[in-house]
């Protein structure tokens, strides 16, 4: 019986060293599995939205990881996304204080911080991380993006150019359109630069160039416009005029009141009121119904009101125009309600525009967001299903 009780006592032992050896032996490689795991939980919260879970998941694995740089430089990405942006910078400089970090992560660095220099608005700043980025890898089509749109900002138009035609280069065929389009936006740029320098020639030659890169940015057509204009180029400056109302719909009225001012500033009231009209008969886009109708009505108010019918439904400030223009259409209906009539009259607040790309609410109307996307505007009531695109007629 005691020998019995031994051997079970050996084999009890024994097996609990061979545990423990196995144990020991495995647990690198658990703790990988495990690594991989929260991993694999970050990128499908990620895939879901689910912003702040992934923050946290993420702050968890740097806390655990400490030495793993790949993991505060996706925080700080998600932070700058978050609006944290004075943390993100200070993340990446820490990252980037290391004596010890790989080249790739280094240009990852210092591209992530020239966003967030880019997002504070300090375009000087971020020119020159992501320039240094570009020197460390000189054929990153991603760094060559964002250096390109930190150059817009900053307004060095000819640079942003010259990293636009870089970028075309170097990227894959699916994204060299985009290339060709950021060029374009850029070499606008020149020419309304040029314009302000008083050299409408060289101004004239830019924005034609401009209009082969980007042939449908209603930015590139209201250069176009604007060089047309100082150049007394009449017809020219009216079709311009014309597409740029069409193509950036949410910047309708700005556009429409400067063409307006343009108009009679050379007498061309009528041809542009055409124009107009031809653009209402097709408009689906209230910001643009709105902003013609307004101008239309004085010539034919029956198309103008058709025209703010359309889209009432959905945008207050054509129902409010449709109001108005049957007031001043009809005889004063005295059994109508005062305060109806003073209601009307009333300002209306303008509608809500955001950027198209990111989403990002614009306080105003503008043709390049902040996140360096270009021709993005658009009224939130015109964000429904799809309802066809702005109509592009001509007279």
């Amino acid at each position: 019986m005691s020998e019995l009780l031994a051997l079970v006592a050996a084999a009890l032992a024994g097996g609990g060293i061979g545990a423990a050896l196995a144990w020991w032996r495995l647990a690198p490689r658990r703790e990988a599995i495990e690594r991989l795991a929260r991993r694999g939980h970050v990128v499908h919260e990620l895939a879901e939205g689910d912003v702040e879970n992934v923050a946290e998941e993420l702050e968890r694995i740097a806390e655990v990881e400490p030495n793993d740089a790949t993991v505060f430089l996706a925080l700080a990405a998600l932070d700058r996304r978050r609006g944290r942006v004075e943390r993100a910078k200070a993340l990446h400089r820490t990252v980037l204080a290391s004596a010890e970090l790989a080249p790739e992560l280094r240009v990852a660095g210092l591209v992530g911080l020239g966003r967030d220099l880019l997002a504070q608005g300090n375009e000087q700043a971020a020119v020159g991380a992501l320039t240094r980025a570009i020197s460390l890898a000189p054929r990153s089509v991603a760094t060559l993006e964002s250096l390109a749109q930190a150059l817009e900002q900053a307004g060095a138009w000819e640079r942003a150019a010259a990293a636009w035609e870089r970028h075309e280069k170097l990227a894959p065929a699916r994204r060299r359109r985009q290339s060709r389009i950021g060029r374009g936006h850029a070499v606008a740029g020149q020419a309304l630069a040029a314009l302000h320098e008083g050299d409408p020639f060289k101004a004239r030659k830019l924005v034609e160039r401009a209009l082969e890169l980007a042939p449908d940015s209603g930015h590139v057509w209201t250069a176009r416009a604007r060089v047309a204009a100082a150049a007394g180029a009449r017809e020219e400056a009216l079709e311009a005029w014309q597409r740029a109302w069409e193509l950036a719909p949410a910047g309708a009225h700005a556009l429409t009141a400067e063409a307006w001012s343009w108009a009679m500033e050379e007498g061309a009231q009528d041809d542009l009121l055409e124009r107009m009209q031809a653009s209402l008969r097709t408009a689906n886009a209230s910001s643009l119904v709105a902003a013609l109708a307004e101008r239309v009505a004085r010539r034919d108010p029956d198309q103008a009101a058709q025209a703010l019918a359309r889209v009432a439904s959905r945008s207050p400030a054509a129902a409010l125009g449709l109001i108005r223009l049957r007031l001043a259409q009809g005889p004063r209906d005295a059994t109508l309600d005062a305060s109806v009539r003073d209601a009307a009259m009333k300002d209306i607040t303008p509608p809500m525009l955001v950027c198209r790309q990111c989403a990002a609410p614009m306080a105003r109307f503008g043709f390049r967001c902040s996140c360096g996307a270009w021709d993005c505007a658009v009224a939130v009531e015109d964000l429904g299903p799809r309802r066809g695109e702005p109509g592009r007629s001509r007279p």
